[in-house]
């Protein structure tokens, strides 16, 4: 049995706090319950009215008054007496509370919302909120929130963390006639979350579409296998915000500098299946078109119809913006809208109709475009002109639309002319934008979302753990320091055989005038190592292009010096054969606080940060060929103005084992290699950092 069945169906509820006074937001609450025609048992609670009639129910002193054990409880008092009211539902037995009530974490009231949630942890009582605005349950004609109106029935199940946005959504959901199979207010999530809900809902024959707007997760890594699971049968749109934050955590290494907190997010929804949106906007828009279009195909290859050229134009260059495809039409469709419309007219997408088109011009040109095979979807543009027929191609559209699997999508360009023809449109379900724009955007986000799945367990990743390695990871760890020893990971590259320059490190001068003589007359490089040093360049900690013994003797002198003003302890100076030749990128792995390990790929150098033409993923991965094609850098990789290609599968192979890396060692907290150079028949580690 799914442990919130009797939340989501309860038999019995009550509601703590009831008052005469209709404006309250307990009486909000109660009447609520009442108007949504919920026939089961339901209990008013307050002191002050004990043996009165409070909307033509019988109210109780207490919890302790009902002899039964009730399903849901919702507790609508002050701060201060809500601990009291939880002591009371232990007694009852109650299986599950929403706390409406405010006055908790929000206002910095931790530790009070900390004891409530642990005494409802103790007792298997399943707590949502507090500071919520409630939940509702429109199939089980149970309104248990102060909301203002009564949801539709329908198949989306919507989860917010900010109660002022569902009721913004159920305004607008109301208005376009869309409905709810559970709409859940989350609140300060001392207990249930958004996790709770997505597992428990997720085989829910009445759920077909999750939508939520978090501010945060409680787990995210866990949140992510859930979507993967999810997605692949049904949609899941998240907005989340937090773009721009004052004040990003501080970041030890390149790789946590390219992977900002916001970058993550992103990529982790993306590739889990997540319809991640931008804003409100976008959020209201995809559920439109998910609901309106939910039988229809929402594939990628787009036709557009307009009767103004200059947006159908405008148009195409959103399409590939928005990773669409405009539709190649057959030279049959267009013989055959050339022998119906004007010889001025545009017979290649965008097919223009020309700007006296009625309504019967849009139909001919639509009913031979709907027979199209490379034709998913058809963006129908109208603009008000002297001879246009907005209500009537409206009419067409719904009319159209019912005799097809393809999706037809709508944008009535315009003012007070094209209301009513939106109103239409509204009323037969065809989806419906102010602007191209939105619709193009809208219609991106969901044909290309299935296509981005990128899920497989992490186990799949793990292999046996080197207890050598773990021994590396726990000494550096114990001496507290911010990386492995240049030996430590000397040894972890040949344990993983990655590929590496000719060199060596020392501490005595001449042991290295003799090695950087093997070297001569190729070039050499000579940098400090050392388990706190992380960006050598910033403090003049690499010399290249060393070919000669005085150039050595300058080189080794500077780097003494700048062990000995940084006070760096077990430093010493490392010499490499220079790799004169090749491509320079950067690999490395970050630990984000709420999606653990992530990957990053692109451009490197001394400018890594300033071209930031990176690619990064969550772990685990499946396909990293992709991810390279996402960077700029991978066109040169694959070979450009007659260049041959670089050794692309070396680099892949660098990462599987990064991954592994990654994944079979909790205790390493990132990797840098900045630069591996990319030749012809190899990818070169040239610097290697493990931070702990």
């Amino acid at each position: 049995m799914n442990h919130l069945d009797t939340f989501f169906r309860p038999k019995t509820v009550a509601v703590v706090g009831v008052s005469k006074k209709k404006s309250k937001v307990s009486s909000v609450v109660f009447q609520n319950i009442i108007e949504s025609g919920y026939s089961k048992k339901l209990y008013a609670i307050n002191p002050k009215y004990a043996g009165k009639k409070l909307y033509n129910k019988n109210c109780y002193k207490s919890l302790a008054e009902i002899k039964e054990s009730i399903d849901l409880v919702a507790i609508v008092v002050p701060s201060e007496y809500v601990e009291s009211v939880i002591d009371d539902c232990v007694k009852n037995k109650t299986k599950n509370i929403i706390i409406i009530s405010s006055g908790f974490s929000e206002i910095g009231e931790l530790e009070k919302e900390k004891i409530i949630a642990s005494k409802c942890k103790a007792h298997g009582i399943n707590l949502l909120g507090p500071n919520c605005l409630g939940a509702i349950f429109p199939h089980q004609n149970l309104n248990v929130s102060f909301s203002d109106g009564q949801p539709k029935k329908g198949n989306i199940a919507f989860i917010s963390q900010s109660g002022a946005f569902c009721t913004a959504i159920l305004d607008w959901a109301n208005q376009k006639n869309i409905g709810f199979s559970h709409f859940i207010s989350l609140g300060n999530k001392a207990d249930l979350s958004e996790i709770d809900f997505l597992e428990s809902l997720a085989d829910d024959s009445k759920v077909e579409m999750f939508a939520l707007y978090l501010e945060s997760q409680k787990d995210g890594h866990r949140i992510l296998k859930l979507i993967c699971r999810i997605s692949g049968k049904k949609p899941v749109i998240i907005l989340e915000p937090g773009k721009f934050k004052n004040a990003q955590r501080a970041a030890q290494s390149h790789t946590g500098n390219l992977a900002p907190d916001y970058r993550v997010l992103q990529s982790a929804f993306q590739y889990s299946g997540a319809i991640h949106v931008q804003s409100m906007r976008e959020m209201f828009q995809g559920i439109e078109i998910l609901t309106f279009s939910k039988n229809k195909n929402l594939g990628s290859r787009v036709c557009i119809v307009t009767n103004a050229g200059g947006i159908g134009v405008l148009s195409t260059d959103l399409i590939e913006e928005n990773s669409l495809q405009l539709s190649a039409l057959s030279s049959e469709k267009k013989q055959k809208l050339r022998a119906i419309l004007p010889a001025e007219a545009n017979v290649h997408n965008p097919v223009d109709l020309v700007g006296d088109a009625p309504a019967i011009r849009y139909q001919k040109a639509l009913e031979i475009l709907l027979d199209e095979d490379g034709v998913d979807q058809i963006l129908v543009l109208l603009t008000p002109q002297s001879t246009t027929e907005v209500d009537k191609t409206a009419k067409l559209l719904s009319t159209l639309s019912k005799k097809t699997n393809k999706n037809i999508v709508a944008s009535f360009i315009g003012g007070e002319q094209v209301v009513s023809g939106r109103k239409i449109l509204e009323k037969n379900k065809i989806p419906s934008f102010e602007f191209p724009a939105d619709a193009i955007i809208t219609m991106g986000l969901i044909a290309n979302y299935k296509n981005q799945i990128e899920c497989s367990p992490e186990d799949k990743f793990l292999s046996i753990p080197n207890p050598e390695i773990e021994t590396m990871i726990n000494e550096a760890k114990s001496k507290e320091l911010k990386s492995l020893p240049h030996s430590s990971v000397r040894r972890l590259l040949e344990i993983y055989n990655l590929d590496i320059p000719l060199s060596s490190t020392f501490i005595d001068k001449e042991k290295a005038r003799q090695f950087i003589k093997t070297l001569f007359p190729h070039k050499a490089v000579m940098k400090l190592v050392a388990p706190d040093v992380l960006h050598r360049t910033e403090m003049d900690g690499v010399f290249l292009d060393v070919v000669a013994l005085d150039k050595f003797d300058h080189a080794w002198d500077h780097l003494c010096q700048s062990i000995l003003q940084q006070g760096l302890i077990n430093a010493e100076i490392q010499i490499q054969a220079q790799i004169e030749e090749g491509l320079q990128i950067i690999l490395g792995i970050n630990t984000d606080p709420n999606f653990g390990k992530v990957m990053i790929f692109g451009a490197g150098g001394i400018y890594t940060e300033v071209f930031a033409d990176t690619s990064l993923r969550v772990l685990p991965i499946q396909n990293f060929e992709t991810m390279i094609n996402e960077t700029k850098i991978s066109h040169i990789l694959k070979g450009t103005r007659n260049e041959a290609p670089k050794a692309i599968g070396k680099c892949i192979e660098i990462m599987q084992k990064l991954q592994q890396l990654a994944l079979n060692y909790p205790g390493i907290k990132a990797i840098d290699i900045n630069p591996v150079i990319m030749t012809e028949d190899r990818a070169v580690c040239v610097d290697f950092k493990v931070l702990v």
